[in-house]
C-alpha cells in the first residue's frame, strides 16, 4: 500500500534532513574534540607575519605558522600535513625600493593540507587579517580550500615538502639564508608593519 504524504509530514521530513545536514557541518567545524577550527584558524592567521632576522627568535612567517596550525589541528584529532611551494618575491609586486635590497628572489612558502570529509583541503594562515589590503588574508569556512598565499611556481609532494622545510630549519640552512637574506627580510618587515599602521 502506498503511503499518503500530508504537507505536515512532508514538512517534517524537510526539518529532519535540514538538521542533519546542519549538524554535519557543525561537526565539521568543531572537530573531533569540540573545538571550533574556524577560531583557531583565525588565531594564527591574525598572528602579525614577521620573517624572524636571528636564529633565536620566534618563527611568525608562513613556516612558524603552519607549524602552529599544524599542533592545533593534530591537537583536534585532524590529520594534516606540510605543503611547500616554490615562488619569487618579486610576485608579491612589492615596493621598488625593498626590490632593490639584495636577496635571493627564489624562494619557498610552506602551508598545510587538512583531511575534511576525506578530502585533503589547503589551509594557508600567513597573511594576517591586517594585511588584507595588500595581500590575500585568507577567510575559511572550516571546509573548503584558502587560497595559497603566494603565487606557485612548482608545488612539492607531501614527502618531499617534509624533507625540504626538514632541511631549511637546520641551523646551518638558516644562517645562510639570513646572511644572504637578513637585509631584505628586515626591510620587507619594516614595511608590513607600516601598512598596519595605515
Amino acid at each position: 500500500m502506498k503511503k499518503l504524504r500530508t504537507p505536515r509530514a512532508k514538512k517534517l521530513g524537510e526539518m529532519i534532513r535540514a538538521r542533519a545536514v546542519v549538524g554535519k557541518s557543525l561537526k565539521s567545524a568543531m572537530g573531533h574534540r569540540n573545538m571550533n577550527i574556524i577560531k583557531e584558524f583565525e588565531k594564527v592567521r591574525d598572528i602579525p607575519y614577521r620573517i624572524p632576522l636571528f636564529p633565536e627568535e620566534p618563527d611568525e612567517c608562513c613556516t612558524g605558522k603552519a607549524e602552529m596550525l599544524f599542533k592545533v589541528f593534530k591537537k583536534g584529532g585532524y590529520e594534516a600535513r606540510y605543503r611547500l611551494c616554490t615562488f619569487r618575491w618579486n610576485s608579491l609586486n612589492l615596493p621598488k625600493e625593498i626590490q632593490k635590497v639584495p636577496h635571493d628572489d627564489n624562494s619557498s612558502h610552506t602551508y598545510l593540507e587538512i583531511k575534511i570529509d576525506e578530502q585533503w583541503k589547503v589551509i594557508d594562515a600567513t597573511w594576517d587579517s591586517k594585511l588584507k589590503d595588500i595581500f590575500n588574508a585568507n577567510e575559511w569556512d572550516g571546509k573548503s580550500d584558502t587560497e595559497i598565499a603566494v603565487n606557485c611556481i612548482e608545488c612539492l609532494s607531501p614527502e618531499e615538502s617534509l624533507e625540504y622545510i626538514k632541511h631549511i630549519l637546520t641551523p646551518e640552512a638558516i644562517i645562510f639564508d639570513l646572511k644572504v637574506n637578513r637585509k631584505f627580510y628586515k626591510a620587507f618587515n619594516e614595511w608590513l608593519e607600516m601598512k598596519r599602521a595605515k
